[in-house]
């Protein structure tokens, strides 16, 4: 990028644009976009050094929206809302946090997504609905991805849990992401640098002379192996497997489940996750808007281990004295070839427990 080109950013709150009354006193702005069921989040910090006017505080609940980018070519980074309030110093500093998970109640109607509630959702509700019922009870537009929208659930027992552990639970068994962002509620796939709605997400080339430092993790320990679930076929009394991947370590789901479809999209979940989760990637460089997480990367021009797709879990934007630069953590993508899962005769319900893992 040009030397004249600079960093620029916009700040709505509650519908009123404050960027004139914080550009004097900015110190940074930071947004930490995540996938997986973490929230996004928004950080402001100010400069408060003079006491004959100071910022006034807002109130936990406003809703703030962001642009960043570069000289009129911004992008919205999302709506958030401010729940926690840092007062430092000296020099006196405000500092003010919000997530895009609406944990306070915002001005705008957005609720609490912690609160418990006891209930049941009857056999063959699908995601799809079970998503769109949930957000309309919050305020949210739901965006489900395709593929997962029209499954059927079994029998699902809400106990005095909040309808985003519910969310986060089913996005774990079928490799999902589960969380509010932007006003929306998202139920999405992982893995396959795909929007809510199927569209292909941006795929960024980066080479050496684009950033700073790079880091790749390679660990064997998490090589994906072979994953077994078990289900119970309720009427014949007896207890089945299914096993998706080859090959060394035998890991095996300690949740039994109740259909053999279930216990397939559990065990490849997990397989997936493992896959992707085998070698990590961390890189800096100057700022761009386009890069989001669940974006695909593409490496070029390092080294064998470092050149290739990658699929980014975080990517942190920040805006302070040094400019604008990018922060992103990334993992391997989906492979493209398809998991092919074995259901098995019945197995006995003596088991060798040292290879079970949580689900």
């Amino acid at each position: 990028m040009g030397l004249d080109i600079k960093p620029q950013f916009r700040v709505v709150a509650n519908d009123d644009d404050i960027t004139a009354i914080i550009t004097d006193r900015l110190k940074h702005i930071r947004v930490t976009d995540e996938t997986g069921v973490t929230s996004d989040t928004l950080e402001i910090a100010i400069a408060d050094h003079d006491p004959k006017a100071r910022v006034k505080l807002p109130p936990t609940g406003a809703e703030l929206q962001v642009w960043m980018g570069y000289d009129g070519n911004v992008r919205r980074m999302g709506l958030f809302i401010c729940d926690e309030i840092e007062l430092a110093g000296p020099p006196d500093e405000l500092i003010f946090r919000a997530r895009a998970a609406p944990y306070e109640s915002s001005s705008a109607g957005k609720v609490d997504l912690q609160s418990q509630k006891t209930r049941s959702w009857s056999a063959g509700t699908t995601i799809g609905s079970m998503v769109q019922r949930i957000a309309g009870e919050h305020h949210l537009t739901p965006k489900t991805s395709a593929s997962l929208a029209s499954i059927k659930l079994p029998h699902v027992d809400q106990a005095a849990e909040s309808d985003i552990n519910l969310l986060v639970r089913l996005a774990r068994r079928y490799d999902a992401i589960a969380k509010p962002a932007g006003g929306f509620l998202l139920f999405v796939r992982r893995g396959d640098a795909q929007s809510a709605t199927g569209a292909a997400l941006p795929r960024i080339t980066l080479q050496p002379a684009d950033g700073n430092r790079h880091r790749v993790t390679i660990v064997t320990r998490d090589s994906p192996g072979t994953v077994v679930a078990f289900y119970r076929d309720v009427d014949a009394g007896v207890r089945h497997l299914v096993q998706v991947g080859t090959g060394q370590p035998v890991r095996r789901l300690r949740m039994q489940y109740s259909d053999a479809a279930s216990a397939r999209s559990a065990a490849t979940a997990e397989l997936r996750r493992r896959a992707r989760h085998e070698r990590t990637l961390s890189y800096s460089f100057p700022g761009r808007t386009d890069v989001m997480a669940e974006c695909i990367v593409v490496m070029d021009g390092f080294r064998e281990g470092v050149d290739g797709e990658w699929l980014v879990t975080c990517a942190e934007h920040y805006i302070g004295p040094d400019g604008y630069r990018c922060d992103i953590t990334a993992e391997q993508p989906n492979s493209a070839e398809t998991v092919e899962a074995v259901d098995s005769a019945p197995v006995s319900d003596v088991e060798d427990d040292s290879t079970l893992i949580g689900s």
